[in-house]
C-alpha cells in the first residue's frame, strides 16, 4: 500500500534540507508490502513484511526507516551499551548503502543522490507509544553454533540480529526491509527456478565480505518511485518548467576512482598548457 503524506519538519532537519528547499514539503510515499519467496525453493518458502517512507526532495530520494531495537536480557546490556550499539549500527548501515548510486533524469540533465536513513526513535503518535516500521530482537548466538553453522536460529535473520554480527550482515538485513531479496542458495531467494545469486553482491555471499558489491537492482525501486512522482510535485520541488523525466541509475565512483580521475584531468590540462606554449 502507497499513500502520500506529510512530513513534519523533524524529518526535514534530518534529511539535512536547508534554505529555501526546508519551506517545500516533500513528496513522501508510505511503502508497505509482504514480500513472499516462491515456493519451490530449495527450503521453504519466506515471507516477510516491509515498511518504510520515500522521501523525495527535490535534489535526494531517501528511504527512512525507523527500527526499535530491542535487547534480551541475557546481554546484561546497560542502556549506555544498547545506545551505543543502536548509534554504531545506524552508522554501519547507513554507511555501506549510501552513496553507491544516483539517479539521472536524462531528459531534464538532472541527477539526484540516493540514500538510506536509519532512525531508532519511532514516528510521533499522539496519545500512544511511537511507533515504528521494524522491531529487531538483537540476542547473543547459540554457543553451539560451530557445530550446526547452518542451522537456521545460528543465522541472522531480519528480525533477530546477533549482538557481535558484522556491519555486512546487518546491512544484509536491512536490505530485507527494503523488499530485497537474498542472493544465495538456501535463502528467500526471487524465483524457485534459475534464482538471481550473487557471490560477492550484499544480498548473496558479499554479505560476508566487508566490502560487498552493490548492484543496480538493489536500487530499482528508487527508479519505480521517480516514475510515479507526479509530474506537478516533480516540477514544485525539481524546478518549474521540468518535462517528464526519463530516470537511469548511475553508480557513482569509489574515491579512489574519484582521485584518479581528478589526477588524469589534471595531467590532461597541464599536457595542453604545455602543447600551447611550445
Amino acid at each position: 500500500m502507497k499513500s502520500k503524506l506529510a512530513l513534519v519538519g523533524a524529518i526535514l532537519c534530518a534529511l539535512g534540507a536547508t534554505g529555501a528547499q526546508a519551506a517545500l514539503t516533500p513528496y513522501v510515499e508510505k511503502v508497505e508490502a509482504r514480500i513472499t519467496s516462491p515456493v519451490g525453493a530449495p527450503i521453504p518458502s519466506f515471507v516477510w513484511d516491509i515498511s518504510y517512507e520515500a522521501i523525495f526532495d527535490g535534489s535526494s530520494l531517501v528511504k527512512h526507516v525507523e527500527i526499535d531495537f530491542l535487547f534480551r536480557d541475557a546481554l546484561g546490556y546497560s542502556p549506555a551499551q544498547k545506545q551505543a550499539w543502536k548509534d554504531d549500527t545506524e552508522a554501519a548501515i547507513e554507511s555501506i548503502w549510501n552513496n553507491k548510486y544516483r539517479i539521472v533524469d536524462t531528459v531534464n540533465n538532472k541527477s539526484y543522490a540516493l540514500a538510506v536513513d536509519v532512525t531508532q526513535e519511532g514516528y510521533v503518535r499522539p496519545g500512544l507509544p511511537n511507533g515504528f516500521d521494524q522491531a529487531v530482537t538483537v540476542l547473543a548466538q547459540p554457543a553451539d553454533c560451530a557445530s550446526r553453522p547452518n542451522a537456521l536460529d545460528c543465522r541472522d535473520n531480519m528480525v533477530n540480529w546477533f549482538v557481535d554480527s558484522s556491519d555486512s550482515i546487518k546491512a544484509h538485513e536491512f536490505g530485507h526491509m527494503l523488499g530485497l531479496y537474498d542472493e544465495y542458495v538456501g535463502g528467500a531467494v526471487d524465483k524457485a527456478n534459475n534464482p538471481t545469486l550473487s557471490d560477492d553482491g550484499l544480498m548473496g555471499l558479499g554479505a560476508l565480505s566487508d566490502t560487498p558489491a552493490f548492484y543496480a537492482r538493489y536500487f530499482q525501486s528508487y527508479v519505480e518511485f521517480m516514475n510515479g512522482v507526479p509530474l506537478a510535485d516533480y516540477q514544485r520541488l525539481g524546478g518549474a518548467g521540468l518535462q517528464s523525466g526519463q530516470f537511469v541509475l548511475v553508480a557513482v565512483p569509489e574515491p579512489s576512482t574519484w582521485a584518479m580521475l581528478v589526477v588524469g584531468t589534471m595531467m590532461l590540462g597541464f599536457g595542453v598548457r604545455r602543447a600551447r606554449r611550445a
